[in-house]
């Protein structure tokens, strides 16, 4: 049985520690001037997240009952996600944007949005996500992590018709991970993207 670790401390500090080993965006030696820097502070970032272990426990779960969540508009906790997507944890937007059918453009949306501002904190939960499979109406079984790099590159091609925004980010990523699990994660949103392009704006990628 999954266990519920929305909010619990273990996983903030998972995180943090992923983001520290792989130098995340709030902690890049890029943003002082590199002439104030010591020598050994300008060395380039490894690229890639660390190797996570194989555990039989989840860090993170993608079923609704792992957080107290049914489907459905009779939900109040439900409801109150797809009110609030702009202010709810990363791990409820996610939930929802996998569960919520036709509520989840706001979240998929918003999903874009966090992608755009701090796109190693996504990565990092999503590769957290492992692979977790999700079968979705009228999917094939997909893992969930995909999915929602799907809703991310479909949400920004099909609403911002492409933005230069990004583009800059996703290539931005492409440089700092180049292999691994974030470099596959990667190909699923450029894949999708240009996919959707083609599919809302005739334009081939």
């Amino acid at each position: 049985m999954k266990t519920n670790v929305t909010g619990i401390p273990a996983l903030a500090l998972a995180l943090c520690l992923l983001l520290a080993a792989c130098g995340g965006q709030g902690a890049s030696p890029s943003e002082a001037p590199q002439e104030d820097l010591p020598p050994e502070e300008t060395a380039l970032v490894p690229s890639g997240f660390p190797e996570l272990e194989e555990t039989e426990w989840e860090a993170v779960s993608v079923d609704l009952e792992s957080f107290g969540l049914s489907k459905g508009c009779d939900d109040e906790r439900f409801m109150y996600i797809f009110e609030h997507t702009n202010t709810v944890p990363l791990d409820q937007l996610i939930v929802f944007d996998l569960w919520g059918d036709a509520l989840t453009e706001g979240s998929s949306e918003e999903l874009r949005s966090r992608f755009l501002e701090a796109p190693d904190t996504v990565l990092a939960y999503l590769v957290l996500m492992g692979d977790q499979i999700v079968t979705l109406p009228g999917w094939e079984p997909m893992p969930a992590a995909e999915i929602i790099c799907q809703s991310i590159a479909s949400a920004d091609a099909a609403w911002h018709g492409g933005s230069e925004e990004f583009a800059q980010t996703l290539a931005a990523c492409r440089e700092r991970y180049s292999s691994g699990r974030v470099a596959e994660l990667l190909d699923v949103m450029e894949q999708e993207h240009a996919a959707s392009m083609e599919r809302n704006h005739g334009q081939s990628q």
